[in-house]
């Protein structure tokens, strides 16, 4: 079995087991902030209690996007995805931090293997920007597919950065980032990354067949 297969099959079963029992919670939340509303209690109003309500949308938010993050790469990996469905993903899990999605209006559905590429470079934004970030997607045709950033702070973990800009993938000491090396290599996609002083960045992915002949897996630019 190879690494990524077993790492697949146990992460499917690590949130399967913790996806139940955090949906269960949200629910019962919900019908409980129903009950309490029809009865004129309070508590809603309470810190206490709108902390322990946050707290049980966060879990299930996260573990529903680490769900997707860390699926199967290959299984239905030329699936088209609608955007509407990748959004609520991503949008429920990022609600939580500092960072601003957004896409191309015309964009209709997204190829899962694009969107994995995307949930787990989410992931990797989320820590190289901690002041927070407008992100913006776009899928230009079948294949390319890109990720514009505008970080106004110009604020950046450099330790993050210079491991997107590791030529050789045993200097990269981020562990997520070694996972994204490792799905460009599955879904044979190159990567260039384009930054302007910190403050903004591109992350171009592309099928290998269609990028330049000079190019190959894991290109960058600076």
């Amino acid at each position: 079995m190879l690494n990524t297969d077993l790492f697949s099959e146990l992460s499917r079963k690590i949130f399967h087991d913790l996806i139940n029992p955090a949906s269960a919670a949200l629910n019962g939340m919900e019908l409980l902030k129903y009950n309490l509303t029809e009865s004129g209690e309070q508590i809603l109003e309470d810190d206490t209690f709108r902390l322990l309500e946050m707290s049980i949308k966060k879990i299930t938010a996260q573990i529903a996007f680490f769900r997707f993050c860390y699926s199967h790469p290959e299984v239905k990996k030329n699936e088209n995805l609608s955007v509407e469905h990748i959004d609520s993903i991503v949008n429920d899990y990022i609600n939580f931090t500092k960072l601003e999605i957004s896409h191309g209006k015309d964009l209709e559905n997204l190829n899962k293997k694009f969107a994995i590429l995307f949930t787990n470079t989410v992931l990797i934004l989320q820590g190289m920007l901690p002041q927070g970030a407008e992100i913006y997607y776009e899928l230009i045709d079948a294949n390319i597919f890109i990720i514009q950033i505008k970080n106004p702070t110009g604020k950046i973990n450099a330790e993050i950065m210079k491991d997107l800009h590791a030529e050789d993938r045993n200097d990269i000491k981020n562990i997520q980032i070694s996972y994204l090396y490792e799905l460009l290599h599955i879904y044979g996609i190159n990567i260039e990354i384009i930054s302007e002083a910190d403050s903004e960045i591109s992350i171009n992915f592309s099928n290998q067949n269609q990028a330049d002949s000079s190019s190959s897996v894991g290109s960058r630019k600076t």
